[in-house]
């Protein structure tokens, strides 16, 4: 069974496989043809297409990227990857793992960002081509809004320029322009210098 998300952010839980539908689209006839088997349950907002193991049958969960995947000549990390959903509270609500951090199974995984944060995991398509500032600027906008504006996180945030003082994007849905200030993301770092988003 295939569902859709209009979502950029996507929730890994437990162990989940992630894939780019680019590399479904090279190799299969449709993103149907991966749900033939043994009726796996799949999700994908178009950009990615994850299967958490929960919902895949025992066992088969290595089994289809070793059967499916490797044999169409997918290669882990670089078509596909697992990503383990990091488990932030315990059953009295209190914080075990790090959080506000860049996921760390994504950190290898060039198309492929994440971050856990006190009320979960998310990861989200990652452009290969961005620069490193580029994607550090996404992070750093995608973990505010989570956390402060919530509604504009669910919005798909994009950001559209950064010049010297703010940060300018935009949500889908909306003819609507926001800014944030540098030093509100960046927390007055001078890492970057006068660094600008193309």
């Amino acid at each position: 069974m295939l569902t859709y998300t209009n979502s950029d952010f996507l929730k890994p839980l437990f162990s989940t496989l992630v894939i780019k539908v680019s590399s479904i689209t090279e190799r299969f006839e449709s993103l149907h043809h991966l749900t033939d088997f043994n009726e796996i349950h799949l999700k994908t907002n178009g950009v990615l297409l994850v299967a958490p193991e929960l919902q895949m049958l025992s066992g088969q969960f290595g089994t289809f990227a070793d059967e499916v995947l490797i044999p169409s000549g997918m290669q882990l990390n670089k078509d596909f990857a697992f990503i383990t959903e990091k488990i932030v509270t315990d059953y009295n609500d209190n914080i075990i793992c790090e959080v506000n951090i860049e996921h760390p199974d994504c950190k290898e995984i060039s198309w492929l960002d994440g971050m856990i944060l006190e009320d979960g995991n998310y990861m989200w398509y990652s452009d290969p081509n961005l620069t490193s500032f580029e994607k550090d600027a996404n992070y750093r906008l995608f973990k505010s809004l989570r956390l402060y504006e919530p509604e504009k996180f669910n919005l798909n945030p994009r950001i559209i320029k950064i010049d010297d003082t703010y940060v300018h994007y935009t949500v889908s849905g909306l003819d609507m322009h926001y800014k944030l200030h540098r030093d509100a993301l960046w927390y007055n770092e001078k890492v970057y210098g006068d660094c600008k988003f193309n």
